[in-house]
């Protein structure tokens, strides 16, 4: 929230009260140490303003500190690598121009760009100084342009028509903006116009620069405001793991680095995410004792992936979003169990990722004796050793399809049918069978790991090499 104070000549207090209030505190302070502007921190000064909002922190600014030329030349500067006119300079500084120069100096500069700027002269080489000139005197055109139409920088975040407005009717932020030409009486309680609160600020154009890695199509905000101290190193410790994190996918490198951030993040968080196909923030919250159990996770092998026109399986990204989520895996151990007649290509790599997904299912549970898990998978083992040596692998297939179908449709009075009938056919006791007899919801675990522990002897044949 902003707030107008009077301090020992500073003017304005704003506090992280919401993660919009707070991405514009971050971007403020950046904004301010760029510069070397004096503000204050509220938690670090002894005398409060008399009006702050007790339990928040906030920083203490003077307003004159914010222009929009200093903002732009902010802007030029933090947001360098997608500034064209500073990659036309770096071209036409150099003493000499070779014909490669002229064709990157082409490639770089587009059509519009011409044409806006450059009353749509064409550069070849010749004419060197008067694209120097040009630039030199449109530059903070040139900012404002790149900055409000490039898809990762302010109009992904806010309405680019209102880039450095003030007393705007509403939001200039994406998801919160409503269209003023449209009627706007609906917005308010009982069709009241008067009573809708559009809290729009101008700080709140130093959002985009809060935000992690503009490079990426999803970028994220870590929302833990008990202090600008904390909320400031989060998100630049947060930002920089991401950039040194390898992975597919925005969001696997999000899970990646929540599993390895217990130096910064060690409570419960908000994650305010936006993506440059969306219209919208979103906004998911990160549990400690969730956080945990994503950590130990890294010690499990989770490395089946499978992907064809209508469906793709990345099995670890499906487990980090449950543990974060706080859900179950039985859905992501059917699936698997399915995809056994499916890709049998890999049909031991499904089989030993479907073994830990079932170890951490239970373990999620609360469930820390294993040895009833382990008895079902030797009884599966000892099953199709038994039913390979008398050439009855079909026999395998066809019971493991049968009871992975009845599983699927937690039809469990049909699996202790087909249990009691494969245990007719070898002869071989099940001492996990007791259990799910007696209470199968909470004992399907055992079963899922005894289908697990079904195989053919051809899988050893087929198994694809990584």
């Amino acid at each position: 929230m902003k707030t107008t104070i009077n301090y020992y000549g500073y003017d304005t207090l704003l506090q992280p009260t919401d993660w919009r209030a707070a991405a514009a505190v971050v971007g403020l302070c950046k904004y301010f140490d760029h510069f070397r502007i004096d503000y204050k921190i509220l938690y670090n000064v002894d005398e409060k303003p008399e009006n702050y909002i007790h339990g928040f922190d906030g920083i203490i600014y003077k307003s004159e500190s914010i222009t929009e030329e200093k903002y732009l030349d902010f802007v030029e500067s933090y947001f360098e690598k997608y500034m064209t006119h500073i990659k036309l300079q770096n071209i036409l500084n150099k003493d000499k121009l070779i014909d490669e120069d002229i064709v990157n100096f082409k490639r770089i500069c587009t059509d519009s760009f011409y044409e806006k700027f450059f009353e749509n002269k064409r550069f070849d080489g010749s004419n060197k100084d008067y694209f120097i000139s040009a630039i030199y005197e449109k530059r903070y055109e040139m900012i404002t342009h790149l900055y409000k139409y490039k898809l990762n920088l302010y109009g992904n975040y806010c309405n680019k028509n209102r880039l450095y407005t003030d007393k705007n009717k509403v939001c200039r932020i994406k998801g919160y903006d409503v269209d003023n030409s449209k009627k706007t009486n609906i917005l308010g309680f009982c069709f009241s116009k008067e009573s809708f609160d559009a809290n729009d600020i101008l700080e709140f154009d130093f959002i985009p620069f809060a935000f992690s890695n503009p490079d990426m199509r999803e970028t994220y905000f870590v929302n833990n405001n008990f202090s600008v101290e904390t909320l400031v190193n989060t998100n630049r410790a947060f930002s920089e793991q991401l950039s040194n994190t390898e992975g597919k996918g925005d969001k696997n490198k999000l899970l990646l680095v929540l599993q390895n951030s217990k130096d910064y993040i060690s409570y419960d968080v908000e994650i305010i995410s936006k993506s440059q196909s969306k219209d919208y923030y979103e906004t998911f919250f990160v549990r400690l004792v969730r956080l945990k159990l994503l950590r130990n996770l890294s010690e499990k092998m989770l490395n089946y992936y499978y992907s064809t026109n209508n469906y793709t399986l990345t099995l670890q990204s499906e487990v980090y979003y449950r543990c974060l989520n706080n859900v179950l895996l039985d859905d992501v151990i059917l699936r698997m169990l399915k995809l056994y007649f499916i890709d049998t290509n890999n049909r031991r790599k499904i089989r030993a990722n479907t073994d830990v997904l079932i170890q951490i299912n239970v373990s999620w549970k609360g469930i820390v004796n294993m040895d009833k898990l382990y008895s079902a998978k030797k009884c599966g083992n000892k099953v199709s050793q038994k039913l390979i040596s008398l050439n009855s692998e079909n026999t395998i297939i066809s019971y493991r399809h049968k009871l992975t179908s009845s599983l699927c449709v937690h039809d469990y009075d049909r699996v202790k049918d087909i249990l009691l009938k494969l245990y007719d056919c070898v002869g071989i006791d099940f001492p996990f069978m007791y259990d799910f007899f007696e209470n199968a919801e909470e004992n399907k675990d055992v079963v899922y790991m005894f289908v697990s522990g079904l195989y053919v002897s051809s899988e050893r044949n087929n198994e694809n090499k990584d």
